[in-house]
């Protein structure tokens, strides 16, 4: 299977989950190749759960501290995405993981364990969806599974914590904190850019991988879906949140 891989580049909290989608309906429509994005998020920002209450994160800290809040299109916990972690996404549909959910998830978060063991740090995949290194969450990662038959996975690493403002914006006492999460920087001495090569090299070991950017309509439907979707946290009348707390206070989304 041919692979489109795009590059990393920062953009706030509703475009990053709008290009998201726009890729996602791409690939749907077969107009693109199965997709590999990586990004950052400038400023740094919460991502929460598709149906997940927004008051399990603290809206006035985030205005105070700067932090953008959007609500993504898949579910579980909040993540805080500071602008110095790798956010990642996949969009292919699910024959390249032999038509099995379970399957997809491993694969794809193996390659994350692969670039960190590139790095010299020893992790390992537990309660489905979250990357530990040491006992510790270093990673955290969801999906949805689309239409047409299309899978979209996307997913953080924390390359450093914030534990003055993080804690603060997610509700989460300091101490618990540092008990549960730990980054790139806490177990290994590396730049951000190394880091960044190595996880991209560890997506595309082994594919037909062509790098390219956006194509002109995904960038004008991510500009549609920012405005009309993204930027706006409450949900739809006709569904209810839950809450669900920080993907920091538990292991597993």
């Amino acid at each position: 299977m041919k692979w489109r891989l795009i590059e990393q580049e920062a953009y706030d909290a509703a475009a990053n989950m709008a290009i998201d989608q726009a890729i996602y309906e791409s690939v749907a429509l077969e107009k693109e190749l199965p997709t590999i994005r990586f990004y950052k998020w400038l400023p740094s920002s919460v991502s929460i759960g598709a149906y997940q209450n927004h008051n399990d994160i603290d809206i006035a800290a985030c205005k105070k501290f700067g932090i953008g809040c959007v609500r993504r299109m898949t579910g579980g916990r909040a993540v805080f995405h500071d602008r110095k972690d790798f956010t990642y996404s996949v969009a292919a549909p699910l024959r390249a993981f032999d038509y099995n959910i379970k399957n997809a998830y491993a694969v794809i978060c193996s390659w994350i364990i692969g670039a960190l063991s590139d790095i010299g740090i020893e992790a390992e995949l537990k309660n489905t969806n979250d990357i530990v290194a040491g006992g510790k969450k270093i990673s955290g990662n969801a999906s949805k599974m689309m239409s047409h038959g299309i899978y979209l996975q996307h997913g953080t690493l924390i390359y450093s914590i914030d534990f003055e403002v993080m804690p603060k914006v997610m509700k989460i006492d300091p101490e618990i904190m540092r008990e549960k999460a730990t980054s790139v920087t806490e177990n290994a001495s590396i730049s951000n850019d190394e880091v960044y090569s190595r996880l991209k090299n560890s997506f595309a070991r082994s594919k037909k991988i062509t790098a390219t950017g956006l194509s002109m309509k995904e960038v004008e439907r991510a500009q549609s879906l920012a405005m009309s979707k993204y930027r706006i946290l409450a949900l739809p009348k006709e569904h209810f949140s839950k809450s669900a707390g920080a993907c920091y206070a538990v292991h597993g989304n």
